[in-house]
């Protein structure tokens, strides 16, 4: 086997500690498994290896490959050879090659005597039981805390971190202080020096704090505001543009002096409050310099502006106090944060207690009570621990980078000091589970010591790329070598850094990179309705993306077979960088019939039937709650629709929804019996209340799990789910509901509320759980975030939702930790009630933010270098200009890696790419010069923007399920196939048989006539008008709405619709009193009831259009509305039986009937008839054409809804008018 000359070093290095830096696809675990199989082929046994790994499926692949790789090796060696060699296959299934989890549970399981521990415990399971178990210890403790706070020092730590309503502020620090302090080695000595940076004397200048960590800051941002300035003195020099130059030199002085005058913070804050920014000249034109000032102009602004804003003002923001009193404010946080560490403190030691009581422990115990075995003074433990390192004679840690300072606090215990024994494999540009605290500092402390001082240990770098293709590698290079440097992204991308091609392509595959960028405010023909907003558009673009390339039969080269092959849609994965479209790429590509599938959802409490089955539980728990009903009594347990429910309403319009129900029930036979309607509601509700109340009386009587199981049996909703779209994996979800709840009830937990209440909880801090796993699909696309695809690998991938602003809560919060900085907190100051940043708050903040984009770019490292062939990278924009001028703003860097401002103010991958791709010279959409460090660069992309308009073109390639033309196809294919002995005329005959009766086939017994309504074109052409027979051809004659509104957790935060506003005025006009002068002030007031109610959303009702609901009653229509007052009728609701063929001229039963249902929006009677009026929110074209045209469009709704108040009324309608709500007409009919 051929290796490198990086990857023999690595097999050939012993005796001393070795680093290995694995770049993307470099062949890290073949080189560790091979590493493994040489030192047992020279008689290293493979029980004295301790191999650690970052899971269990490493742990898993690992010990296959060393069995596969020993087994090929037996066949090639002699007898004795063989007998050694299975003696280690024997051996393998015990060594000691897991995770770090399970091998400390192995120490504490065999040495716990060593510490006095109880070995008869066991592991928490998920992250919901021991969440359930420390919000149980922590109300105890809370509790007590209060009951006896007589110094009151406990109220203030409340005041400190919660508002006036709850103290959750302060329950969400000790819950974040208590899990940092889980990763520490002596998490109780950590705590103890929790407030240290908050001691200072009588000089901030010298207190460490300020000193070490405040003041390099500062001096940063000065160094990077005279860098901004000179380039902008550059610029003007350059276009001899002298009144710039000089403009430019007073205020390169003044900073020269602010670097000079850091010795007294007063001095210091006054002085860069006062630093003289003055106004840039203005140049005029009869000056020789203003052809030259024009060009620059905007570009000198900008810097100058950056200088000012993104520096000096965050200086001041560093300094908002003057010493005295920001000294007074340092004693004051260090008291509220010694405070917080005695409760946490406190805390801690209530949860271990309860853990001991229960024989409980958690992953991060077991690590802390391996550390303390291997950490212990006895004599006896000394042995054990000596024994261990005589034992393992390497330890070896793969993904080195993301181990956290316990977990290297254990490695460290077992190593050998000299030789050194410690193989460590990783790569600090893929380290990103920074939210698992790991600390990517500790490889790179390593990397810079080993290169540094050879006698320590040794580095070896594996750059070579064995997965991709030369333009992947190419690319991230161009992108990385420009935003990535130890400044802002923790290590130089430059030299080994670098990704090298170690592939082998066939050269002629198409190799650029492509970017596809949707536009969601570019012109378009589309209705605002209708255009998708970003979220949407994206995923569209790659469902329509991988639509084209499985219809165009791509093919990809077969790694393994060295050949081409077609593309499968396992081959194919979608990375984003979060699961916030999970939900979108599950329905659009299920509609596309593409075969999906998401890893790892995390939607669980997101799926319809969880969140019904949730809100019947929280009924059983308190049945007088109005959303939950609702949502039950909507659901297919119940099955009530909107009228319904409303009728229900009306019933008793003054008491909470439940006692509605039980006040129908009680008055049915005195006022509702005999009525249609309520005959048909009644026992619905009755049958409702009746399972609510024996649901209830399990609840009392009966576990938790039992209660669902016999809520399942009774309604039958876990069958009913079964038949529902991805009915497998629904009816897993519920299964799962069950055993969560006996897994609860299990833990010593109980009660129907404490259940309700844990879930609750659980989503208000935007937790969720997986999905139930259930079937899968072999060849599928498959959905994963950035972090799940690490490790893996594809022949194409998406990186979709690049545009996607960076998550920075971690700088937002009221206390924010760091692994060296401690706590930084806000603090609130009672007399004044001003909330001020501490130093430490501000300095870790700063410090947090670094650190989060260098995640974020080792994030897209990662993302990147998953692509074996084609890689795609989806993004948003409102239009192309707006993000090509973004881009530009890279272009006047002339330095290869970006500015450090300009890289630290982008918020999204998209823009760190754009700024990279804009000073490379293939790039075409601006004017900008290419930078010259990029001259030759090899590397192919290009860029796509696509418009709304342009996702309909693409459409040609979708592929729906449906089963419209399969007989057609069959029929032409039998057409043309040499069936020599088959009479084709005789099966013709049969294929073309037209059944008698197929219209009826596809016409329901129920229709909408809101929906038949769109068929209607000419009235001329039948009593009710002509309907387009082309859309019933493909839908059947079935005209009902079917589209319910989207759920809360479906729904993206858009502009409202024009749909929606046009329900809204509606809703205006419906609930507009007539007994008093409609005025603006009238319809705004009822607009403002309307939200105050929670009936209509503000950005809704902001769009209404006030002047055109006036200028309706301003007509003479109008005035009569008011006119007959109560008396006009609003919102009737109707249903009309019509003879089929009435509708439908294609059916031929004339006896068959079909029920209409609809809503009138209003009429009032006279002595002359009926007058019938209708609210229309449609664009009318300018001039009589336009209002002909509505008048086609809406006559057959129209008449329908004549002839139905003329059966119901028995009276004739003699007018009907549209009131046109675009123009404030009302249109005679």
């Amino acid at each position: 086997m051929d290796y490198t000359k990086s990857q023999q070093a690595v097999l050939d290095t012993h005796h001393t500690n070795l680093l290995v830096s694995a770049s993307a696809g470099s062949g890290k675990t073949r080189v560790l498994v091979d590493r493994v199989i040489n030192m047992i082929l020279d008689h290293e046994s493979i029980d004295h290896l301790l191999i650690v790994t970052f899971t269990r499926a490493a742990a898993k692949e690992m010990k296959d490959r060393i069995e596969s790789a020993l087994k090929q090796q037996i066949n090639q060696v002699d007898a004795e050879e063989r007998r050694y060699l299975t003696r280690q296959l024997a051996l393998l299934p015990v060594a000691a090659i897991s995770t770090m989890d399970a091998f400390c549970q192995q120490i504490v399981e065999r040495y716990y005597y060593l510490i006095n521990l109880d070995p008869v415990f066991r592991i928490l399971g998920d992250a919901s039981e021991s969440a359930l178990l420390k919000e149980e210890v922590w109300d105890d403790v809370r509790e007590d805390l209060y009951a006896n706070d007589e110094d009151g020092k406990f109220q203030e730590l409340v005041t400190n971190f919660s508002s006036d309503r709850s103290d959750d502020g302060l329950t969400t620090v000790v819950d974040d202080v208590f899990r940092f302090m889980g990763a520490k080695p002596d998490p109780d000595d950590w705590l103890a020096h929790l407030g240290d940076n908050y001691a200072v004397d009588q000089d901030l200048m010298t207190a460490p704090i300020v000193k070490t960590r405040l003041l390099p800051i500062i001096q940063d941002k000065l160094a990077s505001a005279k860098s901004e300035l000179t380039a902008a003195k550059r610029l003007a020099a350059d276009e001899q543009v002298d009144q710039v130059v000089t403009y430019m030199d007073s205020l390169l002085a003044q900073l020269d002096e602010l670097h000079s005058d850091a010795t007294s913070w007063d001095a210091f804050r006054a002085q860069v409050e006062a630093f003289d920014w003055g106004r840039l000249p203005s140049i005029r034109k009869t000056n020789e310099a203003y052809d030259g000032y024009q060009l620059v102009k905007d570009q000198v602004a900008s810097h100058k502006k950056a200088a000012k804003e993104d520096q000096l003002d965050e200086i001041l923001s560093f300094m908002p106090q003057d010493e005295i009193v920001t000294i007074a404010t340092m004693h004051h946080s260090e008291q509220i944060v010694r405070q917080l560490a005695t409760v946490v403190q406190t805390f801690s030691d209530a949860y271990a207690k309860e853990k001991r009581r229960r024989h409980v422990l958690e992953f991060s115990d077991v690590e802390h009570f391996a550390l303390q075995i291997l950490e212990a003074q006895t004599d006896e433990a000394k042995a054990v621990r000596q024994q261990l390192q005589t034992d393992y004679h390497e330890i070896m840690v793969d993904e080195y980078q993301d181990t956290n300072e316990l977990q290297e606090a254990i490695v460290t215990s077992l190593a050998q000091d000299d030789p050194g024994n410690l193989f460590m494999v990783g790569d600090i540009k893929q380290s990103i589970y920074r939210f698992r605290l790991a600390e990517p500092q500790l490889f790179l402390t390593k990397f810079q010591r080993y290169q540094a001082d050879p006698t320590a240990g040794k580095e070896i770098t594996l750059a070579e790329n064995f997965r991709s293709m030369a333009n992947v590698d190419n690319f991230t290079n161009l992108i990385f070598t420009q935003i990535m440097d130890e400044k802002l992204g923790q290590i130089s991308y430059s030299g080994s850094a670098k990704l090298v091609y170690g592939a082998s392509y066939p050269t002629s595959l198409p190799n650029a990179a492509s970017l596809l960028i949707y536009e969601t405010e570019a012109p378009t023909e589309k209705a605002p309705g209708d255009v998708p907003d970003k979220d949407a558009g994206q995923v569209t673009v790659v469902a329509q993306q991988i639509a084209e390339l499985m219809h165009d039969q791509t093919t990809i080269w077969d790694r393994r077979a060295q050949a081409m092959r077609p593309l499968t849609y396992q081959d194919i994965a979608i990375i984003a960088p979060t699961k916030t479209n999970n939900l979108e790429i599950q329905d659009q590509f299920g509609r596309l019939g593409i075969p999906v599938q998401i890893n790892d959802a995390q939607s669980y409490f997101k799926t319809t039937e969880i969140q019904i089955m949730m809100s019947l539980l929280q009924l059983i728990d308190n049945p007088y709650q109005d959303i939950p009903l609702a949502a039950v009594l909507r659901s297919p347990i119940v099955g009530l629709n909107e009228n319904e429910l409303a009728f229900l309403r009306i019933t008793d319009k003054t008491d909470d929804y439940f006692s509605a129900l039980q006040h129908f029930l009680i008055n049915y036979e005195a006022d509702y019996a005999g009525q249609a309607y309520a005959d048909s509601l009644q026992p619905k509700v009755a049958h409702f209340i009746e399972q609510l109340t024996t649901f209830q009386t399990i609840a009392r009587k009966q576990p938790l799990a039992t209660l669902i199981w016999q809520i399942y049996q009774q309604t039958g909703f876990l069958d009913y789910v079964a038949g529902m779209p991805a009915g497998v994996q629904r009816q897993a979800n519920l299964h799962a509901l069950y055993e969560r709840a006996a897994d609860y009830e299990r833990n010593g937990f109980k009660g129907l509320f404490q259940f309700v209440r844990f879930i609750e909880r659980m989503q208000n801090n935007d937790q969720d759980l997986a999905e139930a796993a259930a079937e899968t699909t072999d060849n599928a696309v498959q959905v994963m975030t950035i972090h799940g695809s690490k490790g893996l690998e594809f022949p194409v991938v998406f990186l979709l939702d690049t545009s996607r602003n960076f998550n920075m809560q971690d700088t937002t919060e009221r206390a924010l930790l760091n692994n060296q900085l401690g706590i930084g907190i806000d603090d609130f100051q009672p007399d004044t009630r001003l909330v001020v940043p501490s130093i430490p708050k501000m300095v870790i903040k700063e410090t947090t933010k670094q650190e989060s984009l260098a995640e974020e770019m080792r994030k897209l490292y990662v993302a990147l270098t998953r692509a074996e062939q084609r890689l795609y990278i989806v993004g948003a924009c409102k239009q192309q200009a707006d993000l090509l001028k973004t881009w530009q703003a890279a272009a006047q860097d002339q330095q290869l890696v970006l500015n450090p401002t300009l890289r630290g103010k982008t918020h999204n991958y998209l823009d760190w790419i754009g700024m990279s791709l804009v000073r490379h010279p293939k790039f075409q959409a601006t004017d900008a010069q290419p930078l010259q460090a990029l001259a030759d660069d090899p590397t192919d992309f290009d860029i796509t923007f696509i418009t709304p308009d342009r996702l309909t073109e693409m459409a040609a390639y979708q592929k729906p399920i449906t089963g419209s033309t399969w007989l057609t196809d069959l029929k032409e294919q039998l057409k043309t196939t040499d069936f020599a002995s088959v009479d084709v005329d005789q099966i013709d005959q049969v294929l073309d048989m037209q059944y008698g009766f197929e219209p009826e086939m596809r016409t329901t017994a129920y229709q909408s006539v809101s929906e038949i309504k769109r068929l209607f074109e000419d009235p001329d052409m039948l009593q009710l008008g002509q309907y387009n027979p082309q859309w019933q051809q493909s839908h059947g004659n079935r005209f009902v709405t079917s589209d319910f509104k989207q759920p809360a957790f479906l729904q993206t935060v858009t502009a409202p619709t024009s749909a929606e506003v046009g329900t809204a005025t509606h809703l205006v006009l419906q609930e507009l009193s007539l007994t008093q002068p409609i005025t603006l002030a009238a319809i705004d007031q009822q607009i403002q009831t309307l939200v105050a109610d929670q009936v209509m959303a503000e950005p809704i009702a902001a769009q209404i259009d006030r002047e055109h609901v006036l200028r309706l009653f301003d007509t003479e229509l109008g005035q009569a509305i008011v006119a007959h007052g109560t008396r006009t009728q609003r919102e009737t609701p109707f249903s009309l039986l019509l003879p089929a063929h009435q509708v439908f001229e294609d059916l031929h039963d004339e006896q068959a009937k079909i029920l209409i249902h609809g809503i009138i929006d209003g009429y009032f009677e006279d002595e002359d008839g009926i007058t019938l009026f209708d609210y229309k929110t449609d664009h009318v074209a300018p001039g009589e054409s336009g209002i002909a045209k509505i008048k086609d469009r809406y006559s057959g709704q129209l008449n329908l809804y004549a002839q139905a108040l003329s059966d119901m009324t028995g009276k004739p309608v003699v007018r009907k008018y549209l009131f046109l709500l675009a123009t404030g007409e009302a249109v005679a009919m």
